[in-house]
């Protein structure tokens, strides 16, 4: 990955930056016992919800000055270019029915989900929570990131890599939080195949970084309100095994450097010229002997 794409931004700017203000946070979750006010016994380093728009800010500070950093804002938050209702319904609805595919087949295996969860009732507290950690991490993943890396990957690179350094910055916290190695491995498989989905989704939507935000905000609303998910591996697992054969069968009908279906790529390219028409053969005309 070049440290300076051709836009003037630079993952490996992002990355660096995102990891030492990270610290602080990851130190905190060890040196503080319990939860604190997170769903899905999170520890407090899951507070670095703050620091992807964070470090995006100042970087596009730097590189376009405040007014760049107000277009970054404005665009996280707007919903220009979102006319596809197919794509708002993917949006909201993905995530949500790959986790009760999950809790289908785990129930018919004769072992159905159990635990904590969160109560019905804190829907719209948790709804505002993670709105606030959705447009706080989009912000940096898809409004500042991911445009500099699908320029040298392509989308279905731009997704890979996002969604891997995405799930590589929460390993942390899930450690700290006690999930188990196999849980954490199911959780990292989502999470990447689920930003490869979000790359598509946000190329549907004409760029639009707040069809990511919805998105972000289903994943950890139907994780929270899903019973015993942060405990128990087995959810994890097939959570992020559906998500890859999903993501895998989006793949292969598109277009990998666009991810865009390979029939409109078709269909949308210049008709090629058609071959010179052959000119009809000559008609001879009949006519009678002269005397």
């Amino acid at each position: 990955m070049t440290s300076t794409p051709a836009n003037g931004r630079s993952p490996l700017a992002f990355g660096t930056l995102l990891t030492v203000l990270s610290v602080p946070f990851w130190l905190a979750g060890a040196a503080v016992a319990g939860t604190g006010p997170l769903p899905m016994g999170m520890p407090v380093s899951a507070f670095q919800f703050v620091l992807p728009v964070t470090v995006a800010a100042v970087l596009v500070f730097r590189e376009e000055g405040g007014a760049g950093v107000r277009r970054l804002m404005k665009r996280t938050v707007s919903v220009a270019g979102t006319t596809r209702r197919a794509s708002w319904a993917t949006a909201v609805l993905l995530v949500p029915a790959l986790l009760l595919v999950t809790y289908g087949l785990i129930t018919l295996a004769g072992r159905p989900p159990s635990g904590s969860h969160s109560p019905l009732a804190s829907i719209p507290l948790l709804l505002a929570l993670y709105l606030l950690a959705a447009l706080a991490e989009e912000a940096g993943w898809t409004g500042y990131l991911l445009r500099p890396v699908q320029e040298r990957y392509g989308a279905l690179g731009a997704g890979l890599v996002t969604g891997l350094i995405w799930a590589a910055w929460h390993l942390v916290a899930y450690v700290q939080a006690g999930r188990s190695a196999p849980w954490i491995a199911g959780q990292v498989l989502g999470s990447v195949a689920v930003r490869v989905l979000i790359v598509r989704l946000v190329a549907n939507a004409g760029g639009t970084v707040l069809i990511a935000v919805v998105v972000h905000i289903t994943i950890n609303l139907a994780q929270s309100l899903f019973p015993g998910y942060p405990e128990q591996p087995a959810p994890a697992l097939l959570y992020g095994l559906l998500a890859t054969l999903t993501a895998a069968a989006m793949v292969l009908g598109t277009e990998p450097r666009t991810l865009t279906r390979t029939k409109s790529r078709a269909a949308h390219e210049p008709p090629t010229a058609a071959p010179p028409a052959t000119p009809p053969p000559a008609v001879r005309t009949w006519r009678p002997n002269g005397p």
